[in-house]
């Protein structure tokens, strides 16, 4: 299948489940923490430490957005640069609702079936973002946040494997959100107000005295910046320096801690011109195939398509879109592995749609509903470049 991805979409970076994602990653750090074994193949190479488990503390902080790419151009000079051991792929799509739920629960998206920003129920065609936790379509549905969290949330979490005692550190906005309560399992969750507050909590949480234990950092910051400024914004650069000087100064504090840092992204980022953004209502034929609005993301947008006009969408996806966009079968998606392995999450197959609409160089798609607002987004992700799929492996502290 990996040839017949190639052909279909050539030039795209897949994830590599085999041993070189984030999925294996998780699976390896697992096996180093005491985690019943994985269904997933452990991390190929020497990206992490010998000996991890016996360190009496592990933190992996996971910075939204920093990709390999974005890390090049932002300080190919910097602490986090000059500690990077290894590259790994992000899950597919490269957003932040797949990885970082893949982050806190060890299972590629395939099993958790959080497949986007937006994110279809299947039993109530209502579109969701399990993030924020709200219902996008249809206005003014009766769904409580707290019915939407059972229906969406149900993979173990990644804390609950391990034989270690976890710290789940998060912006303050976001440690007591139904996603947060639920991935974080039975970690102790805090809260922090700013970057440079997250990383002296860090400091403070290696020298604590106490058994050994497991922390997971995620800050969001820099990907907020990213999307409002663009992958080269000034405020983008600047947030990038300060993080780094933390960084560089908690290495040093892990590595008089018997800690390791390992740290990475959930996706990169790549710049989208104003002018490669295409509104699906620009197509009113298209739209008119449609029986609900997109789901997942601009960058790979599930279609859930009136059975009827399946040809037509076929059709039109091909002349109207086909130099922005592949427009692919899920279920071929699927068997071809982009979610992970099976088994699958049985929601799966409904929430990915009836055809992928998944967008070629640095071209989006969105649609806007009548009440909401239209929203550009100077630089984003979810997509198969190499700039959104290729996350950093950087470890720091104590290690040999």
């Amino acid at each position: 299948m990996a040839s017949e991805l190639s052909q279909r979409c050539p030039g795209a970076v897949w994830p590599d489940y085999a041993g070189g994602s984030l999925v294996n990653l998780m699976a390896s750090l697992g096996a180093a923490l005491g985690a019943s074994p994985s269904p997933y193949a452990p991390l190929k190479g020497a990206g992490l430490p010998v000996g991890l488990g016996q360190r009496r503390s592990v933190a992996l902080i996971v910075i939204d957005g920093l990709g390999e790419a974005p890390l090049g151009h932002l300080g190919p000079d910097s602490a986090l640069a000059a500690a990077q051991r290894d590259r790994l792929t992000s899950v597919f799509p490269s957003t932040t609702a797949a990885a970082v739920t893949t982050l806190m629960t060890g299972a590629a998206p395939g099993q958790h079936a959080l497949t986007g920003w937006y994110v279809r129920l299947e039993d109530s065609d209502e579109i969701v973002a399990p993030l924020p936790l709200y219902v996008r379509h249809p206005a003014g549905s009766p769904s409580s946040r707290s019915a939407l969290a059972g229906r969406l949330f149900g993979q173990p979490a990644f804390a609950a494997r391990i034989n270690r005692p976890t710290v789940v550190l998060q912006p303050s906005y976001i440690a007591d959100s139904e996603y947060s309560r639920a991935h974080a399992g039975p970690a102790t969750r805090l809260g922090y107000d700013t970057p440079e507050d997250a990383f002296l909590r860090l400091e403070l949480l290696l020298q604590e005295e106490g058994p050994a234990r497991f922390i997971y950092a995620y800050l969001p910051e820099l990907d907020s910046l990213m999307h409002d400024h663009g992958v080269r914004g000034e405020p983008v650069a600047d947030l990038f320096h300060v993080i780094d000087r933390a960084f560089a100064r908690l290495a040093g504090v892990a590595a008089q801690q018997d800690a390791v840092l390992l740290v990475t992204a959930d996706h990169g980022f790549i710049d989208a011109p104003e002018a490669r953004q295409i509104d699906l209502e620009q197509y009113p034929d298209l739209a008119a195939c449609l029986a609900l609005p997109l789901s997942g993301e601009r960058r790979v947008a599930f279609c859930h398509v009136r059975p009827e006009a399946l040809d037509t969408f076929d059709h039109l996806a091909e002349n109207e879109l086909g130099h922005a966009a592949w427009c692919l079968e899920p279920g071929w998606l699927l068997e071809a592995g982009v979610f992970g392995p099976p088994p699958w999450h049985p929601a799966l197959p409904a929430r990915l749609g009836d055809r992928v609409l998944l967008m070629k160089d640095n071209y989006t798609l969105r649609d806007t509903l009548a009440h909401e607002k239209p929203l550009y987004l100077p630089a984003v992700h979810a997509g198969v470049s190499a700039e959104e799929m290729w996350v950093p492996l950087i470890v720091a502290g104590c290690v040999d």
